[in-house]
Order: structure tokens, then sequence, then C-alpha cells
């Protein structure tokens, strides 16, 4: 309003034959219909200044003012800033909002500028004093410390499904839908790790009167092993919010993570305490550690705890490797007859925690929109300034703790933003493309634009691609096998020669990267690696070296940037909160309800919200076993493991369509910030959407089954036998031929050293 209201007083002061002035609106404190515009004489701005010997008029620069009738930012600042230097008193001022009708705060003007124009300024919220917690402090802040914007977002009613309508308990029933199983040629194996084998897939629906009959006094314990999210709080929302008709009931919240699990940390969840975190982002409420239950050692301390705590239910949240854990944790507390039922919640922003039964993973939609903005705001500079290439690094399934690296996110920012390029890490592993090969596919592009005349862009670069490029692969994996830190001397001594040559010649910043600290599953810190840095140096030498031959006339300037923490807290989207909502309600349920070994599902996504489908599947039915290495002597446990971007996928089909002409010529689009109200706040990543329901597929599956079984009944024509009989027998024998390991697909996860493991085509 503002910009358009300067663009409008200077063209008024044009046509009225007004010339010198600087066109000003004022009164900016007022609705927009009483601003007052008009113009400044450019004169009674100047000042005389000696320039180059000589003195001259000149427009002051607005510096910040220490003292003088425009100090007041300074003076309010100065009087927070020893405070602040102690306190967490952070202020989240949210995603811009075009709602001017509902949201208030989205006519709010910057503070220096309220500030200079005689507001007061706001004094700090007294922050309740930190209570040591372990190695965290628990620290829960009131809604009166939160900004205006979030106070304005709190207020917002999560939406749920039908069969939840009711928010309690008591209102809901746990319907069996029929028997699990995992894929047929690991089930044997599997089932000597899990008694439970074939465990009923469960679907929450209404009941009317008493409904399930919950036990008295549950306390259900929650846990982040994950790492930070959108939507976790309101996950905590639609926990407690469950127990409200269920006085003796209580959710405990678990500080500080997994070891606050083992030391017994936790504090009782109120609605009181929920309500001051609705709608924010990220885990500072409870916070989290290291994500691993994996030994003997972790598992019986896990129990302890829980049996200690009295827990009836224990909800874990995150990831593959997370519900992973929980799956171990679920069977070792059945054998030991702890009575704690264990529940896993899938969460992350990478979207690998997703599969036939799970849809999509919390925070996922909301950390796509808040990293497209960036890379939109980005690609507009670059499109403006015609002078730059962006690289841009997007964090994704490589800094999630886990070993298999995915590009959901960068797919997903892709198909909103149309970059000139995706250099996406399932795409260049299917493809094998050396590093060599890629480079010159970038350099590529960058030639064929600028003989247009366009000698800028901007490329995507998924987090985990250099663990794509085969040459890489093993040299990290063989990097993986030698603690670290240690000199590179001694690095050397232990890797093949072909790993030295790699490793030798890549810039010492890499080299460097490589040899940092694992993460707590020892894996190489790929978030670490600057692979845009690394990509835009090649390049350029590339480049440099067509130009030698006079192929490149060009000029190329790389600019190269990470973006991820910058989103993975943002303020949730609204199908984020609704999802989280909806998927804390559920684990309640389940654990409420003694369903031990399950993972809180809901799917339906692409419906309303009010058609969403509630569930548990079995941690047994999304278990999968990778293939024995080339020696046989070892073969790893199931592992419920990440799900990487489907090739075949419409959403990947979508951007194939459209790469080519993004390439050649800037279709980029901004989505903008995050709208927590209006027309587009409804929408839901498209990678999310795209997605087919697993669990509808079955339902019309069974359907047609039923209708071959009613039409063959004794009596029928033995013609429809025959046929019914013959058809089935050959799609029997087509499903046998599908019986077996999937395509080629390297698997890393629970392999040591270098022992790789390479499932065969059936």
């Amino acid at each position: 309003s503002y910009c358009y209201a300067l663009g409008a007083t200077a063209s008024a002061l044009l046509c009225n034959g007004c010339t010198g002035l600087i066109a000003s609106v004022m009164n900016l404190l007022a609705p927009a219909l009483e601003w007052q515009c008009g113009g400044v004489p450019v004169t009674s701005l100047c000042v005389i200044e000696r320039r180059h010997g000589k003195e001259k008029p000149v427009i002051k620069k607005a510096l910040v003012e220490l003292e003088g009738p425009l100090s007041q930012p300074y003076a309010a600042y100065m009087k927070i800033r020893g405070d602040l230097r102690l306190m967490d008193a952070y202020t989240v001022t949210g995603p811009i909002q075009y709602d001017m009708d509902t949201c208030k705060a989205s006519t709010d003007i910057p503070i220096t500028l309220q500030l200079e124009l005689g507001v007061q300024p706001q004094l700090l919220s007294n922050v309740p004093q930190p209570k040591r917690m372990g190695d965290f402090l628990y620290i829960p802040q009131s809604k009166k410390s939160r900004s205006q914007l979030q106070q304005w977002r709190m207020e917002r009613e999560h939406r749920v499904p039908d069969s939840l309508a009711q928010r309690s308990i008591a209102a809901v029933q746990v319907k069996v839908v029929s028997d699990t199983m995992c894929q047929e040629h690991d089930m044997s194996y599997v089932m000597k790790f899990f008694s439970t084998m074939g465990a009923p897939l469960l679907e929450l629906s209404p009941q009317a009167g008493s409904g399930c009959m919950v036990p008295e006094k549950q306390r259900i314990g929650v846990v982040f092993c994950g790492r930070q999210a959108p939507g976790c709080h309101d996950f905590l929302c639609g926990m407690v919010d469950m127990f409200k008709s269920s006085p003796d009931c209580k959710v405990l919240g678990v500080v500080g993570g997994t070891h606050g699990l083992f030391n017994k940390q936790v504090v009782e969840l109120t609605p009181e305490i929920c309500e001051a975190y609705a709608g924010t982002g990220g885990l500072e409420l409870l916070g989290r550690t290291v994500d691993r239950l994996k030994s003997e050692e972790e598992l019986e301390q896990a129990r302890n705890a829980c049996e200690e705590l009295e827990l009836t239910g224990l909800v874990l949240v995150g990831g593959a490797r997370t519900n992973s854990d929980a799956a171990y944790i679920a069977e070792h507390f059945s054998k030991l007859k702890c009575k704690t039922s264990v529940v896993g919640v899938p969460c992350g922003i990478e979207g690998n925690m997703v599969n036939e039964f799970v849809e999509a993973s919390i925070g996922f939609d909301s950390a796509a929109k808040a990293v497209a903005q960036l890379v939109g705001n980005t690609a507009i500079d670059g499109s403006s300034a015609r002078k730059y290439y962006y690289f841009l690094r997007v964090m994704d399934g490589a800094s999630t703790g886990g070993r298999t690296s995915t590009s959901h996110l960068a797919l997903e920012v892709a198909l909103q933003t149309k970059p000139n390029m995706l250099l996406l890490t399932e795409e260049v592993d299917e493809k094998r493309m050396s590093l060599r090969e890629l480079v010159k596919e970038v350099a590529d592009m960058v030639a064929q634009r600028s003989a247009i005349g366009s000698n800028f862009g901007t490329i995507l670069v998924a987090e985990g691609l250099l663990s794509a490029i085969p040459e890489f692969r093993n040299l990290i994996s063989e990097l993986e096998a030698i603690p670290m830190p240690k000199p590179v001397d001694k690095v050397l001594a232990e890797l093949t020669m072909w790993s030295q040559a790699l490793f030798q010649s890549l810039p010492d910043f890499i080299q460097w990267q490589l040899l940092l600290e694992r993460q707590s599953n020892a894996a190489l810190q790929m978030s670490q690696l600057e692979t845009e840095r690394l990509l835009a140096a090649l390049v350029e030498d590339e480049l440099r070296q067509c130009k030698k031959a006079g192929s490149f006339k060009g000029s190329f300037s790389p600019v190269c940037q990470f973006i991820g923490y910058q989103a993975r807290c943002s303020m949730p989207s609204d199908f984020d909160m609704d999802y989280a909502y909806t998927l804390g309600a559920t684990a309640t349920v389940l654990a409420s309800t003694g369903k031990n070994g399950y993972m809180a599902v809901v799917s339906d996504l692409s419906q309303p919200v009010s058609k969403w489908r509630a569930g548990g599947v079995p941690f047994t039915a999304m278990l999968s076993v990778p293939a024995s290495n080339a020696i046989g002597s070892f073969r790893p446990r199931p592992c419920i493991f990440p799900h990487r971007v489907d090739l075949d996928g419409e959403a990947f089909k979508v951007w194939c369509e459209e790469r080519a002409l993004c390439a050649a010529s800037e279709m980029y689009q901004n989505p903008g910030p995050i709208q927590l109200s209006g027309p587009s706040a409804s929408t839901v990543s498209k990678t999310i959407t795209s997605k087919f329901s697993y669990l509808q597929e079955l339902e019309q599956l069974r359907k047609h089954l039923d209708d071959v079984a009613a039409r063959c009944r004794p009596g029928c024509d033995p013609r429809t036998v025959r046929v019914a009989k013959q058809s089935l027998a050959t799609l029997n024998s087509i499903m046998d031929e599908l019986t077996g390991p999937s395509d080629v697909v390297e698997q890393r996860e629970g392999f040591s050293g270098r022992a790789r493991a390479l499932t065969i085509a059936h």
C-alpha cells in the first residue's frame, strides 16, 4: 500500500507540473485512507558536503541516530540490550500476512518507524526462571510473551477428521480393518525379530456413547527424537486435548529427548502450557537430544524409565530411524511384559518418513513453503540483477541423522519456484552420473543460456547430492569406517588408491569438511559439505576451459547459499497445524488403548480435513530388509528405511515436463510467505496431494474380490466360475513373478566399514 501510494503521488506531482520534489506519504500510523500524500522539495533535504575537494549539496543519508530527535529506536534497544544477552526473549514476527480483513498484524509498520512516530516501546515479557533438567533448560513461555501474529494464530481452532470431532477418548472407537504383512521375501527373516508379525491395521471411527472404555489414570509420555519441525507443538496440543474429558489421565512431556527419558526428566503438559505454543515452530518447549535408542542397554534404560514413571504409553516422534528404534522398543517391552505401549509418529521436514501407509511427515509442508519463499526471492533477485548464478543447496534427508540421502524437499521447492536446474540426488544415483558428467551438464546449461544473453540463473542442489555420485559414494563409505577426527596423512593411509586420488583432487575446504566429527550414527555430516560451492568452483573451471577453446563467450559469477535452518522452525502452515494435531490425538488414542508397536497415521490427505482417515499401522508392516552383502556372512536387522523420491511418481514427472523450458528461460515463481488465513492458506504441497491413497486402493481391491465371490456362489453359470478361476490363477502367477526384492537399490543402513549391500533386480 505504501509503495503504491508513493507511485500514485509521484504521478500526481508530475501531472500537475511539480518538479524538484520527492514524493512523500505521511501519517503512517493511521489507516491507509488517512495517509497524507504530497511532495517535499529536494533542496530542503540537502546539506553541503565536501566531495572530491569541492563543496556540493547532497541529501544526507539517514543513519541510525544514537542521539537526537529520531534516536528513539536506538534508545529503546539500549534499554533491553543487557537483558537480551542473558534471556531467551525471542519474538517471532512470523511470515508477512496479506489478509488485512482478519489479521491485524498484516497492517503493522516497522517498529523503528513506530518508535520514531511516538509509539512507546513494549517492555520485555517476564520470562520464568529457567529450570535445569539435565543438560536442558526448561523455560515455558507465556502467551503474553508471543508476538501479535502468534497470539492471533493461537486463536485458530484446529480442524480434525470426523472420527475425532468430539476430541475425547471416550468418543472414539478403534476398529480392526484387516491383518497386515510385510514384503513376502522378508517375512520369515522379520519374524525372527518380531513376534507381532501380522498385527491388524487399525482405523478410528466416531462412537456415540462410551466408545472405547479408557482405563483410569493413563500416563502417556512423549519424546521428540527427530530434528526440529514446524507443527510439533500442535502435536502436543492434540495429545493434551484428547484427555480434557479424562481428568485422571495425563500427558507427560519428556524434557531433553532420549537422554531426558533415560534421566526421567518429565513435566506434565496442561492445556494452559500448550495454549502458549499452539501454532509455533521448533521444539523449544521440550527440546531433543541424540535420536538413538538401539542397543540393549538403551532399551533397558528406556524400559526402566517407563516403569519408574508408571507410563502406560510412550510416544516417540521422529523420522525413519526413530520409528525403526520404536519398533524394537515395542518388541523389547512386549517380551518383558512391560505395560507401556509404544507408539511412533512420522515427523521431519525431509519428508522421507513416508511409505504406502504414511502420506506425509509433520513439518514437510511448512518447511517446503518457507524454503520456496527464500528460493523464489533469490531467483527473482537474480533475474533483476541479471549477472549472478545462484547455487542454492537445500536442506534435506542428509541432515536428519540418516544414511540414506533423499531429495523430497528440493523437488517440492523446484515445483513451486521453477528454477533453471534441479540437481536431484535420486536422479543422479539412477543415472550413475560421475562428478565430471554432472559438472558438464551444469556448464552446458550455463553456456546455452549465455548464448541467448542470459548470464544468470538459479540452480537448486539437493543436500545429499555427493553421496549419489559413484566415486564420492566409495570415498564416503571408506571415510565413515575411519574414526574421526584424524590428521589428513593418517586418513590417506587408510584409503584405497582411487579414493586417495579423489580426496587429494578436491579443494581444501571440502577435504576439511569430509574429516569433521561424525553424526550420532557414525555417518558423515552431509550438511557440513558445501556441495554447492564445490559445484560452482568446478563449473567455473570448466567454463574457463571452454572460454579458452572459444566455445563460451559469456560471464559466470556464482553465489552460493545453504537454505534450511531458516525454515525448519517456521510457524506451521494450516495443513501442518491440523495434521500434527490429528496425529497427536490419534497417538493418544492408540497409546491409551494398549496398541503397542503401532505408528499413528492419517491418510487421504488430499481430501478436506473432515474426510481424513486416522488410524494405526503396525511397525512390522513397514519393515524391510536389505539384501546380504557379497560375502553373505552378515545380514542387517529389519528397519523402516527412508523413502526416496519416486522417479516414476507424479511429482517428478511434472518436473520432467517443465525443466527444459525452465532451463532455457525465466519461469521463476515466488509463492511468497506462508499465509495463515485467506484462500491460499489451504494450499497443500504438490508432492503430498499427488500421492495415491494406498488404503483406498486396498479397499477397492477387496470390493472387487467380494464382487467376484458374490458372483461365483453355488448355482452360478459354470462359465463364470471357469473365467474367474483362470483369471485369478493368471493373476497369482503374475504376482509370484513380482514377489522378491525390488530393482537395484543400494542400502547402507546397518553396514559398517566398507561393507556394501546391493539388491539384484529379480
